[in-house]
């Protein structure tokens, strides 16, 4: 990001209004109407800020002054991540932020399988995560023209509607099974990679002792940050690998056959292709692209209830063959379940 777009970077941390924004048509259009005072933001800012110091503070969950060290680090990262997230239309949030959350709350010995530390990452990366889907959205209402007053009430009445019903629905789940039983086969930010359910192992550390053979990720960091560098002197010469993007090609890695089914990705690539080579060359679909992926969206949610409801509630198993054998009925690898080998 500091290669390629370190003038872009610094030229939004610059800009706070529409009126710089240049002559863009959207913008233009966008600045009739009211924008949303600086105020507001900054009042539901601190409003927020207390209560989540009180609530962990109060509840040994985590110190203030940490509350404040990991919202502070992942607010940092948003912006290079947002500008990544707009150009390639990925949103990437999950293993960077993640394993960045993960060393720093190593680094404090916040304690082995302790609240602490899954406190601080969890603050942190969720963060990072709303602050992108926030802006997302703000995105979207800019394209389609929605005054900025009224997307601010609808995004602060919908984040209280869901983050309400989805604490509830928690806590009824948790009364009424448990913590750990049977039917608990949700995921969480943890349960992405075998490295996120070893972190807390060993008390020594991340790199030690039981995880001593984590130590080979640590060339991850070195390769990641080398492979820019050619890329970059070589744009000078090819000016279409100022396009090649890094940070999306190696984020794929995260997406591997793990928790992941086996023939996702092929299905993704297979139906994406069809669908931009056939009906997505037609104007009307160009013109419609927001509509389209949203009608999209919401017929795969609808789809997975309607499969949870039907099949599952109801106990009826996913076919068996060959790829599912001996795994517990995961469409996926065998050895990217194993936790130790």
């Amino acid at each position: 990001m500091i290669l390629y777009h370190s003038a872009d970077l610094w030229k939004q941390f610059r800009t706070k209004s529409l009126d710089n924004m240049g002559n863009d048509i959207h913008a233009r259009l966008m600045s009739l109407y009211k924008t949303v005072p600086d105020w507001w933001y900054f009042i539901l800012f601190c409003i927020s800020l207390i209560i989540i110091c009180v609530i962990c503070d109060h509840n040994n969950w985590l110190n203030w002054y940490l509350v404040l060290l990991t919202l502070f680090i992942n607010a940092c990262l948003v912006l290079p991540f947002g500008l990544l997230s707009s150009i390639t239309g990925q949103f990437l949030q999950n293993a960077p932020v993640y394993y960045l959350s993960v060393i720093i709350a190593q680094g404090l010995a916040l304690g082995q399988e302790s609240r602490e530390s899954y406190t601080y990452i969890t603050i942190g990366y969720v963060l990072f995560v709303q602050s992108l889907s926030l802006i997302q959205d703000m995105k979207l209402g800019h394209y389609l023209k929605i005054p900025h007053r009224s997307l601010f009430l609808a995004q602060c009445l919908s984040s209280l509607v869901c983050s309400s019903v989805s604490i509830g629905i928690q806590y009824m789940y948790y009364n009424q099974y448990g913590m750990n039983n049977e039917f608990d086969s949700s995921f969480s930010i943890f349960d992405y990679t075998l490295l996120g359910g070893s972190v807390y192992t060993d008390k020594n550390g991340f790199f030690s002792d039981a995880n001593a053979e984590n130590r080979k990720l640590l060339w991850g960091f070195l390769v990641g940050a080398i492979l820019p560098i050619p890329t970059w002197f070589l744009s000078a010469r090819f000016s279409w690998l100022e396009h090649f993007h890094w940070p999306l090609i190696l984020v794929t890695v995260s997406w591997m056959p793990s928790l992941l089914s086996a023939g996702a990705l092929c299905t993704w690539i297979i139906i994406g292709l069809s669908v931009c080579l056939t009906v997505g060359k037609y104007s009307f679909l160009q013109r419609h692209i927001y509509l389209t992926s949203a009608a999209l969206d919401l017929g795969l949610n609808l789809t997975q209830i309607i499969i949870s409801n039907a099949f599952i509630n109801a106990e009826r198993l996913f076919p068996s063959w060959r790829g599912t054998q001996n795994n517990n009925g995961y469409d996926t690898c065998t050895l990217a379940l194993t936790s130790n080998k």
